[in-house]
């Protein structure tokens, strides 16, 4: 993939930007990076312009000393968009990212024109103080080794991690501030006004997307955006929190056809 650099609002984030076709911006989950769409990338981009962006905090984004909070995740990435001179983009957004694409959507629909969501937090009760896969996973910010990571990262998804990207979520994690801004974008997360009760103010089509076999956040949380309007829900068998990564096959074809 082909990085880039881009200063926006003081800070450096990395991103991709196939430059060809209508734009689809793609936001990935608590502690990600563009290389979670490595199995997208290529595909989506035969058919339309993919912008994937380390957010900032994770990645090879710069990582401030900062609270990581929806509301500053919501407004950066708008200022993202416009920094690009897009005027309308299609947002695909996954676990916290997908939480971040609805803000968008609710907050700034002028600039969206389609919205993906792949099992979005932000519509959890205040109740749920996380699933035991969720804490497995914060084991990645304190891992010792590539196969602690592999360990960490099986909660994500019901496949084998591979090597190579594992050692990458390692290297990643060992940069100043990586750990300080996950749980900061998590408690920011869990802290953010529910979706529950606005998801009405969703104007753009929108296909949910969510695996069956979520373990992260269980599917039954699908519930409050089953009463959308102009809203596709498609569930997955087989596959866990991570479709995009884990079936990319059937993801590709599925957000393609959505998106055209």
């Amino acid at each position: 993939m082909d990085f880039k650099y881009l200063l926006v609002a003081k800070v450096r984030v990395r991103y991709v930007d196939t430059r060809i076709g209508e734009p689809v911006l793609l936001i990935h989950g608590l502690g990600g990076s563009i290389e979670s769409w490595t199995n997208n990338i290529a595909e989506l981009g035969k058919r339309f312009r993919l912008i994937a962006i380390d957010l900032p905090g994770f990645g090879f984004s710069d990582k401030p000393k900062m609270n990581y909070t929806i509301r500053y995740y919501n407004n950066f990435v708008v200022k993202f968009i416009k920094k690009l001179r897009l005027e309308k983009v299609s947002i695909v957004g996954s676990s916290l990212g997908g939480q971040i694409a609805a803000e968008v959507a609710i907050n700034h629909p002028s600039v969206l024109k389609r919205l993906v969501l792949i099992s979005p937090a932000g519509a959890l009760p205040r109740s749920f103080k996380g699933s035991p896969a969720l804490w497995n996973y914060t084991n990645v910010t304190n891992a010792r080794s590539i196969q602690q990571v592999k360990q960490a990262l099986s909660a994500l998804d019901n496949q084998p991690v591979e090597d190579s990207y594992a050692k990458l979520v390692y290297r990643m994690f060992q940069i100043p501030g990586a750990k300080e801004a996950f749980f900061s974008a998590l408690t920011g997360s869990a802290r953010a006004v529910r979706l529950n009760n606005r998801l009405n103010k969703v104007k753009a089509p929108t296909l949910l997307l969510w695996g069956k076999e979520d373990r992260m956040i269980p599917v039954k949380f699908a519930d409050p955006f089953i009463g959308m309007k102009n809203c596709r829900i498609i569930l997955l068998e087989n596959c866990g929190h991570r479709p995009h990564f884990e079936r990319p096959e059937l993801f590709n074809v599925i957000v393609s056809d959505f998106l055209t």
